[in-house]
C-alpha cells in the first residue's frame, strides 16, 4: 500500500489528517515526506487491526456493511479478552517494518533527487554565466509554481513515491494476512513462500491497484483543497491558524470521499484460494458490501463541521474588515456645543 492506513482509511474511527507533519503547513506534503515514529502510531494500530477483522475474517465479513466505530471496538474488546495486548497488537511488528522501510527508501531517494538537483542547479549557474544570443524561458512564475507538477523535481518524486510503495507492499500485505492467518504455529516468511509457490510472485501484490489508486487520489484532493485555500485567501486576509483550521476540517472530508477505494485494496489483500483466506470475489460485488451508510453519515457529520468552519472564518473576517473601516475612519465626531457667555 501506498501509505500505511489511517484509521478513518480503514473504516474504524473518525476521518483526520494522514500525518501530523501535514499540520505544519497549509501547502500540501510532499511526495516523499517521512513519517517520524510517534506514539500515535501506537495508539492508531489497533484501530486498524480491528478493521482488518472486520473486513477481512470469515466469520464476520458478511456484516462489513453495517461497520462503524462501536464494532471496531467492540472486536477490540473481544480479541483484548481472549488474547490479551498481544493479540490487540497482532502484527504490528510488520506494520512498523513496513513504515520503517519505506520511510528509509523514501530518505534515500530524497537526498538523490536532491543530488540530482544539486549538480544540475551548478551546470545551470555555468551556463548563465556564458554570454547567450538570448531566448530562454526563464524560471517558471508563481502562478506555474502553484500546481504541484510544475515544482522542480516533483515528477521525480511522486514516480519514487509510487515506486518506493510498491517495493515495500508485500510487507503490508503480510501485516494483514497475519491479523487473520495468526495461530497456525509457521512464520510470516513461511506464509509469504507458500503464497508464492500455489499462486505466484503475483500474489504478493493483491490489491497494490487500488491501494495507489487511494493514494493518488488522496495526494490529488490534498492539492486541490490547498488551492481551493489559497485561491479563496487571495482577496482577503486569513490568519494561519483559521487556514489549518479549513484545511484539517477539508483533510477530514477528503479522507472520507477516498475511504472506500482503500477498502478494497484490504479486502483485496485478504482475498485467495489458500485456505483462512477470503475467497476471491468480482469487484462490483465487493463494492456492494462495502458500509456505505456509515461512509455517507461520516459525511454529512464532517462536511456540516466543515460548512460551520468556514462560516466561523467568514464572519471572523467580515468583523475585522468592519473594525478596520472604523479606525480608518476615525472616532466619531462630537457635537459642537456653544460655550456660554
Amino acid at each position: 500500500m501506498a501509505d500505511a492506513p489511517t484509521p478513518s482509511q480503514v473504516g474504524v474511527g473518525p476521518p483526520h489528517l494522514s500525518s501530523l507533519s501535514s499540520l505544519a503547513s497549509v501547502k500540501a506534503p510532499e511526495p516523499l515526506a517521512v513519517s517520524y515514529p510517534s506514539v500515535t502510531l501506537l495508539l492508531q494500530y489497533p484501530l486498524i487491526a480491528a478493521n482488518v477483522r472486520v473486513f477481512c475474517d470469515k466469520d464476520s465479513f458478511r456484516s462489513r456493511g453495517n461497520s462503524s466505530l462501536a464494532t471496531g471496538f467492540v472486536s477490540i474488546n473481544k480479541v483484548y479478552k481472549q488474547e490479551g495486548v498481544f493479540g490487540v497488537y497482532r502484527g504490528a511488528h510488520l506494520y512498523l517494518m513496513h513504515q520503517a522501510v519505506r520511510d528509509v527508501l523514501r530518505m534515500l531517494a530524497e537526498r538523490t533527487i536532491r543530488w540530482v538537483e544539486g549538480a544540475k542547479e551548478d551546470q545551470d549557474e555555468r551556463q548563465e554565466a556564458k554570454p547567450s544570443s538570448g531566448g530562454g524561458g526563464g524560471p517558471p512564475t508563481s502562478i506555474e509554481r502553484r500546481f504541484p507538477l510544475n515544482r522542480p523535481g516533483y515528477r521525480w518524486r511522486l514516480a519514487a513515491k509510487y515506486l518506493i510503495d510498491s517495493m515495500c507492499y508485500p510487507i503490508i500485505l503480510a501485516s494483514t494476512r497475519y491479523v487473520i492467518l495468526y495461530g497456525e504455529g509457521r512464520s510470516t516468511w513461511d506464509h509469504m513462500c507458500q503464497w508464492r509457490l500455489e499462486e505466484g510472485l503475483i500474489s504478493l501484490f493483491s490489491g497494490l491497484a487500488a491501494s495507489l489508486l487511494s493514494s493518488a487520489l488522496d495526494e490529488v484532493m490534498d492539492n486541490v483543497l490547498e488551492y481551493c485555500i489559497d485561491y479563496c485567501a487571495s482577496d482577503s486576509e486569513i490568519d494561519l491558524a483559521d487556514k489549518l483550521l479549513l484545511k484539517g476540517s477539508g483533510s477530514s472530508v477528503v479522507s472520507i470521499l477516498t475511504s472506500p477505494v482503500n477498502y478494497i485494496g484490504i479486502i483485496q489483500r485478504c482475498q485467495s484460494r489458500i485456505t483462512g483466506l477470503l475467497d476471491p470475489q468480482p469487484l462490483p460485488e465487493l463494492v456492494c458490501t462495502l458500509p456505505w451508510r456509515g461512509t455517507l453519515y461520516q459525511f454529512v457529520i464532517f462536511g456540516g463541521i466543515m460548512a460551520l468552519n468556514v462560516r466561523l472564518v467568514q464572519w471572523k473576517i467580515q468583523l475585522q474588515r468592519e473594525q478596520d473601516q472604523r479606525e480608518r475612519d476615525g472616532p466619531p465626531l462630537s457635537p459642537r456645543r456653544d460655550l456660554p457667555e
